[in-house]
């Protein structure tokens, strides 16, 4: 379905299942199709799937280019499915979106599943963070050529963005918070090991032999790890759940 903000951007979201609801948030100049191996869990929920702003099915983002624009938009649309709260599952960049939105609308979150993400470019391993710069800089240039690269140029910045929300605000955060990455991932350890102690439910978990791919290359892990989370949020707090619109 297409959903249109106040300011006339175009969001494109697949919504799959009933139940409790999860949001899928992707990585950069990726889009949702990027969880494939996640709708299976649609038997059991109700899955959101967002393409974010500049990416995917949606439409330009019109706006700057951040995150705290983003968890903007994802608020906008959420609340026009009168989802209250729900377990966000992010990747990478996904996963940056989905701790700014924490940040930012706290009350609106259930849980989070923070798969390779970091709140600072600093968190990026050395040659990680040198390729950052070089796809850029090959996405300007490109651009200039191809309108597809040029799209790819206007939200790649945000690879080296960091969450613009004060650490402060996560020390209060009642809800559970897994940050989940491989032992090869471009993230540093020390990094998601220093997220997960920010949030009092806070949990670090580290996949031996994965990268920074756990949804597709470990599938049968990551949605074990999403059915326990949802477990949990339901035994500790009554979510309100909302029903698939026809």
């Amino acid at each position: 379905m297409e959903f249109y903000r106040k300011s006339g951007e175009r969001i494109h979201v697949d919504i799959l299942g009933e139940g409790f609801p999860i949001v899928f948030l992707h990585g950069n100049n990726l889009q949702s199709s990027y969880f494939a191996k996640q709708r299976v869990l649609e038997k059991e929920f109700q899955l959101i799937f967002v393409d974010s702003l500049g990416h995917g099915k949606s439409g330009e983002l019109q706006g700057e280019t951040s995150f705290a624009y983003l968890a903007d938009s994802l608020k906008e649309l959420l609340s026009s499915l009168s989802i209250e709260k729900c377990l966000l599952v992010g990747h990478s960049d996904g996963a940056n979106l989905a701790l700014e939105y924490a940040g930012r609308h706290g009350e609106r979150v259930a849980g989070i599943l923070a798969n390779s993400g970091n709140i600072s470019f600093s968190g990026l391993k050395l040659l990680p963070r040198y390729a950052c710069y070089l796809e850029e800089w090959l996405y300007l240039f490109l651009g200039l050529f191809l309108p597809a690269f040029k799209r790819k140029s206007r939200v790649s910045p945000l690879l080296r963005e960091n969450v613009d929300v004060p650490k402060e605000i996560f020390r209060k955060a009642p809800y559970p918070v897994v940050v989940l990455v491989g032992d090869r991932d471009m993230i540093k350890r020390k990094h998601s090991m220093a997220i997960a102690k920010l949030f009092p439910k806070g949990k670090f978990l580290e996949r031996k032999g994965q990268g920074h791919n756990i949804p597709k290359k470990d599938s049968a892990y990551f949605n074990r790890l999403i059915e326990k989370m949802v477990q949990g949020i339901q035994l500790e707090t009554p979510v309100s759940i909302v029903r698939r619109k026809n």
